[in-house]
């Protein structure tokens, strides 16, 4: 999009000059064309005699006027930015405006339904897509009261952020605009008119209109009785769990204005499932958006996902006081969004819902993956400068999130969490509806708390990376421990120690089973702590340094403990305990002090044990990595083919009907190597082999058949056969995905071509299918012939597709997959960055965090085939 791309500086000078904005707008959507017309007033005021600007990305603009006076439309719209010259005190800015449709999941995005041929829209607004929309000054600390009104074909219903009204009929217009077809609107209409906001950040607008089918509710509020619905495209009306959905937030609201001591500040709670989204949801005021690939289950979930439908849907509820009542002044604290959001999103959950090791979920999956992001040469600290809107798409990463979280969980334990939930409270009192900045945030907690903070932020939200915690020991000849100390090994290029408050345990094997014999509290700090009270303990099977995964940091694992895992993994069965050795495991296979094959060994031997369901996902997931990445490329094949055997034997042993069966078997599918394992595969579609309690439903059906198109057992005619009996949105985006899985060359060089050069526009959803298709391989050396087209192609691609879809897709075709199968694949990677140095900032991210990758699967290989 021309002028998306605010500087922060821009962005401060802006704020100083403009308040006291207001926005009156009607959308009409109903031309059958490719575009919708915005009719806009904005109010505000101004320092007298000043210029700015305001955003507008419009494709057309057939009335401008600013205080009475006829501007110039073409002249003023230049670069998606219209100058406001010689401002008043108070003024009046009225625009005509047509503005584009989207199929990349920003602005407003059209989805048409494959199978009733309707139209669904949805608003996505964050970072800075609401000028692709209306024109507005698109920035966080601009907050302004919206007065909405849609024009919609009669058979629609449109939701916002208020309450939504009665609409009363009025004739379509017909703009001549023509659709398709050459034909324009005839349809009756509906006009919606809804009440005016609060004052928000343009952000966090949002206008949802469709033939979406809902259930009604409610939700008790301290503020009174509120309405809540559930929403859906009508062809999945019977998958919108909507009580299980009004119920979680039900939960989250009463603990929230508990423990804020804040009401919800809003009038009502929609909750709207759309397709083809980026993100997992948005907290638009009273009006989040979810997924609907990802979050709306027409299909059996596993446990892990259920887990993780409640845990978003209580984060993007926080997000109504911490983002929404009080916002961010720049993009510079969305990590104070974020963060805060994940952490009090995962405490929620284990605080209301039936999932009480949700602390295990976090550390399994997010957290493990901030990790990695955070030994990357782009890690960043919490607290990072955001210097434009562009930069803002690279924020969006698990240190803003997952390591913030894990910050802002050691700021409770430091103060208590009384301190802390007070300081948060008094912090939503003060700059209700207003803007905030890190430091005023924990000004707050320092008040509750009655202690500085100052030191404890330069550590963990102004230092960049991850440190690692090891044990040092010494025993006497009978085992005993005579001295005990933790070393933090801190990153050289970030040598900052941080302050950990820890619990050290010792766990004992006997009789097939693992006993928690001694556990220690222990606040350390700096290059070597010493424990005192850990001497003249015996020395345990298995020493955990961050037993109940309290702080953040990578663990490592001592000698006996390794040896004790090596042999009797299989005896551990408690969650956390299960969850940390693994984690440990998997760091040192990524940092070449453990082999891949040990790491791969380990998930195998655990997972029929593993209680909670996102260890089990996140560690077959990265298991594939290892096996895929980390292995001598001459053994990928066989050890590959041996894996999925072993996930056979687990998966026909697990209890009928169990969230491992179903995890175990999808693995099963996407490691299948062989005839032999494809043929099970077959047989599972085609009904000639069956497992109790398992039914292959659509998506456990397209996971089999993408099994089978990456064996090079089943092609085109078998994904046709597969769509034809779920021929709708979810079946379309799948069938891409396999046929980017076909297992050839050509297969391959063909998914590249459709998304590098595309004969018509690809809807977001599709290419990450047939991105996430492209790069699934049994052997990666299938792919190496295609490095040097990809790398040609990356950055035209990546321009074409700038944003959030441009940066997935990057990313997972990114030829990490060809280290050690490319000679000299660094240094095609180096060239490529010395000759775009003037790419996108996240394009750049994206190249640079990829070579590291690559040379750390060279060095991982290395210690593996040793």
């Amino acid at each position: 999009m021309p002028g998306t791309n605010l500087t922060k500086f821009e962005a401060i000078e802006r704020s100083a000059l403009v308040s006291a904005v207001t926005y009156e707008i009607t959308w009409d959507f109903t031309d059958p064309g490719d575009t919708f017309l915005a009719t806009t007033t904005v109010t505000f005021d101004a320092t007298e005699g000043a210029e700015t600007f305001i955003e507008c990305a419009a494709v057309a603009t057939s009335r401008l006027e600013l205080n009475g006076v006829e501007l110039d439309a073409s002249a003023a719209l230049a670069h998606g930015r219209i100058a406001l010259t010689g401002l008043a005190e108070h003024n009046i800015l009225t625009i005509d405006a047509e503005f584009a449709y989207r199929t990349d999941g920003q602005g407003i995005h059209r989805f048409i339904d494959p199978v009733d041929g309707e139209t669904y829209l949805y608003s996505q607004f964050a970072a800075n897509d609401a000028r692709s929309a209306f024109p507005c000054f698109d920035q966080p600390d601009i907050r302004a009261t919206f007065s909405i009104a849609v024009v919609a074909p009669a058979h629609w219903v449109v939701v916002s952020n208020t309450p939504t009204p009665m609409p009363e009929q009025v004739p379509a217009s017909a703009t001549g605009n023509a659709g398709p077809e050459g034909d324009v609107a005839s349809e009756s209409a509906n006009l919606w008119v809804f009440p005016t906001t609060a004052a928000l950040p343009t952000y966090v607008a949002v206008v949802v209109a469709g033939p979406y089918a809902y259930e009604e509710g409610t939700l008790t509020s301290r503020k009174g009785t509120l309405s809540a619905r559930v929403y859906g495209r009508k062809n999945l009306a019977a998958h919108l769990d909507a009580a299980e959905m009004i119920a979680t937030v039900q939960g989250g609201l009463d603990l929230y204005e508990r423990v804020f001591d804040t009401e919800y500040p809003y009038e009502k709670y929609d909750q709207v499932f759309v397709p083809e989204y980026n993100l997992g949801a948005m907290e638009n005021v009273g009006c989040v958006t979810f997924s609907e690939d990802r979050l709306l289950f027409r299909s059996r979930p596993t446990d892990a996902l259920r887990e993780n439908r409640r845990n978003i849907q209580l984060h993007e509820l926080s997000h109504m006081w911490f983002g929404n009542l009080v916002t961010m002044r720049w993009w510079d604290d969305l990590w104070l969004n974020e963060s805060f959001a994940e952490f009090i999103g995962t405490w929620a959950t284990e605080q209301t819902t039936e999932w009480k090791d949700a602390w295990v979920t976090f550390g399994a999956g997010r957290k493990s993956v901030a990790y990695i992001q955070d030994q990357l040469p782009t890690t960043h600290a919490i607290v990072t400068e955001v210097p434009d809107t562009e930069a803002t798409i690279s924020a969006f990463d698990m240190i803003t999130y997952a390591k913030g979280a894990s910050a802002l969980k050691q700021l409770a334990a430091y103060v208590g969490e009384d301190a802390f939930f007070g300081g948060v409270a008094s912090y939503l009192k003060r700059y209700a509806f207003g803007n905030a900045t890190l430091a005023e945030f924990l000004a707050e907690v320092e008040t509750a708390a009655g202690r500085p903070l100052d030191t404890w932020a330069s550590a963990w939200l102004q230092t960049p990376g991850v440190t690692t915690l090891r044990p040092v020991i010494d025993t006497d000849p009978e085992g005993i421990i005579t001295s005990f100390a933790i070393a933090e090994d801190v990153p050289a290029q970030f040598p900052v120690h941080r302050s950990h408050s820890i619990t050290i345990a010792g766990y004992t094997h006997s009789d097939g089973a693992f006993t928690r014999t001694w556990a220690v509290d222990a606040e350390i700090g700096g290059p070597l702590t010493g424990v005192s009270s850990i001497t003249g303990k015996a020395r345990p099977d298995l020493l955990l340094v961050n037993d109940g995964d309290r702080t953040y940091a990578k663990t490592q694992l001592d000698d006996v403990s390794v040896d004790t895992v090596t042999e009797h993994l299989g005896d551990l069965t408690a969650a956390m305990p299960l969850a940390n050795v693994l984690d440990a495991a998997w760091h040192m296979c990524r940092d070449a002090e453990l082999p891949a094959e040990c790491y791969i060994d380990a998930v195998l031997v655990a997972l029929p044990n593993v209680s909670n369901s996102e260890t089990a996902e996140s560690h077959i997931r990265t298991m594939s990595i290892a096996l895929s990445r980390y292995l001598p490329p001459a053994r990928t094949a066989e050890l590959t083919a041996s894996a999925a055997e072993r996930l056979w034997t687990i998966t026909q042993n697990a209890g009928p009907g169990t969230d491992l069966q179903l995890q175990s078997l999808r693995a099963y599918a996407r490691l299948a190597a062989t005839p032999e394992q494809a043929a099970r595969l077959a047989d599972l579609l085609d009904g000639a082999l069956a497992l109790a309690g398992l039914k292959v439903d659509a998506d456990l059906g397209w996971d089999l058949i993408t099994g089978l198109t990456a064996t090079g057992s089943a092609a085109e005619g078998s994904i046709s056969g597969r769509l034809a009996t779920d021929p709708g949105a979810a079946g379309q985006r799948r069938a891409a995905g396999a046929r980017a899985a076909i297992g050839t060359v050509e297969a391959k060089a063909n998914a590249w071509d459709t998304l590098a050069r595309p004969s018509a526009p690809v809807p977001n959803a599709v290419q990450y299918e047939i991105a996430a298709g492209f790069a699934r391989v049994i052997d990666p050396a299938l792919l190496s012939p295609l490095v040097g087209a990809l790398m040609a192609d990356l950055r035209g691609y990546y321009e074409a597709n700038e944003g959030f879809v441009g940066a997935r897709v990057a990313k997972l075709v990114f030829p990490v997959w060809a280290a050690g199968r490319v000679e000299g694949l660094d240094r095609l990677i180096e060239d490529w960055l010395a000759d775009n140095e003037d790419a996108s900032s996240v394009l750049l991210k994206i190249a640079r965090e990829g070579l590291d990758d690559v040379r750390r699967a060279i060095a991982v290989q290395a210690v593996t085939a040793k």
